[in-house]
């Protein structure tokens, strides 16, 4: 008996995990991450850009149902050299906002559009429904990819 209230304490997912889309992404990510970092971890000339193509890779590789995963994981796959590598945000420059008072709202709307296009993997080649509609999965997905990234640092240590 004592036994069964041990494993319980140690029950980190749902007994229906099918039913918490968190736990079942925190799950296929981990079992993709946690193999590449040891293998990694085993080749002492890894480098940091090649431990981020990893932890993007998982994360594509987790999350194979939305469309920017696919779109990453394209991208990730046709690099030859991971050390090659840029996520989506690398090359993201931050805009200052206009002082002016009155300014064109629409335009700003489009402006910011175009930004979230650019962070967005695959995001330049969907319309703007498809585009709002994958934005907030990949958000939770990469809050679910820190969580993850944060349990593990601190297990290690």
């Amino acid at each position: 008996m004592e036994r069964q209230i041990i494993n319980k304490k140690k029950r980190v997912f749902s007994l229906e995990p099918n039913k918490n889309p968190s736990a079942v992404f925190t799950r296929k990510y981990t079992s993709h991450l946690v193999p590449a970092l040891k293998k990694l971890n085993m080749n002492k000339n890894s480098s940091k850009q090649t431990v981020k193509h990893e932890v993007d890779m998982a994360l594509a590789l987790s999350a194979q149902e939305f469309a920017w995963s696919r779109f990453l994981l394209q991208k990730l796959s046709s690099s030859t050299n991971p050390t090659t590598t840029t996520s989506s945000s690398d090359g993201i420059q931050i805009l200052e906002r206009s002082d002016k008072e009155g300014g064109n709202e629409e335009g700003e709307i489009e402006e910011k559009l175009r930004e979230l296009q650019t962070l967005l993997p695959g995001g330049e080649e969907m319309n703007v429904e498809e585009m709002l509609s994958e934005i907030g999965n990949y958000i939770k997905c990469l809050e679910l990819q820190t969580i993850a990234l944060k349990s593990i640092v601190q297990d290690s240590t």
